[in-house]
């Protein structure tokens, strides 16, 4: 695997910042100002690694902008890495030349593994603490655009053949360590996060549909069953902010970064955060900061009709 080697810190965390649907499309005041908030996210919080989980562009000048919207991040010195939504190409061009471009640019530390099958970009970044022990596995998959099977359309799935390549890379890693976690990030959600959110206690809001497939390729089920996994985060439903744990596996949205897309006037963008620690694999601190100042720490939380009777 290829990649820059990342560390938890003196304090034994390590922070990582999910940016998603900046959405830079006209190189105009919106996108700027879209700009103008990364950086200062990135000033106040200082991560350790950065994930854009796609559609960070949009749009026929998406391989100019790239570098346009990407500028806070290679200007920082920070690690950062990036997975496809379903507008970054859709406009123009291609994902293999556009994930060109971000290879070369400062402090890109994803890579595209050719053994993943389908998609572009999918990749692994372990990390170690200060021993040098694996703990922790930041993965980034390529959830794709349109579904390849015409007789059911909608959005495209994680495909079997990206399934089990992530298998793959995780037995791998156990022969580095037997026991450490992934933290899963994708541009759309895999269908179970509307079960979630039926049946499931959620703490964030809602505002916004399911972009999920319509079809179901066991992504999740393959990742309950693998052991590793404690949390797959998505974007695309940018009014979609809540998460949840689902059998053991937090699922949850970024909060959309950007101010272009859409969205709405009392629902300000923002920036999801997590907090690992090298001593705990079984869980993990996340929250947002929002482009008003505020943070969210301690999010509504919502209960379903049918599980209030439990308390």
């Amino acid at each position: 695997m290829k990649h820059r080697k990342l560390m938890f810190g003196q304090d034994g965390t390590f922070k990582i910042m999910q940016l998603t649907d900046i959405h830079y499309t006209d190189d105009d005041e919106t996108d700027r100002r879209s700009v103008v908030q990364i950086r200062e996210w990135l000033q106040k919080e200082q991560p350790d690694l950065v994930m854009v989980t796609g559609d960070a562009v949009y749009g026929t000048d998406n391989l100019d902008n790239i570098k346009k919207a990407m500028a806070p991040l290679t200007e920082s010195g920070i690690p950062w890495s990036f997975v496809f939504g379903n507008h970054d190409v859709e406009h123009h061009s291609d994902r293999e030349t556009l994930f060109g471009i971000l290879e070369k640019m400062e402090g890109f530390v994803g890579y595209h593994d050719s053994d993943s099958g389908d998609g572009y970009g999918n990749h692994m970044l372990p990390i170690y603490d200060r021993e040098g022990t694996l703990r922790w596995v930041v993965a980034g998959m390529d959830s794709g655009n349109k579904n390849p099977l015409p007789q059911v359309g909608g959005y495209q799935y994680v495909s079997r053949r990206q399934i089990a390549w992530y298998e793959r890379c995780l037995k791998r890693l156990e022969q580095e360590a037997a026991q450490f976690s992934v933290l899963e990030f994708q541009h759309m959600a895999v269908p179970e996060i509307e079960d979630l959110w039926r049946f499931g206690k959620c703490w964030g809001v809602k505002r916004d549909g399911f972009g999920c497939p319509f079809v179901n390729s066991g992504q999740f089920l393959a990742a309950l069953e693998d052991g590793h996994t404690r949390g797959m985060f998505f974007g695309h439903d940018h009014t979609n902010s809540f998460w949840g744990n689902h059998f053991g596996i937090v699922l949850g949205y970024g909060r959309i970064s950007g101010c272009g897309g859409y969205g709405a006037e009392d629902y300000p963008r923002g920036t999801r955060l997590f907090v690992l620690r090298a001593d705990n694999l079984e869980q993990f601190e996340t929250y947002e900061l929002l482009d008003n100042g505020n943070y969210v720490r301690n999010p509504w939380g919502y209960t379903p009709l049918s599980r209030r009777d439990e308390g």
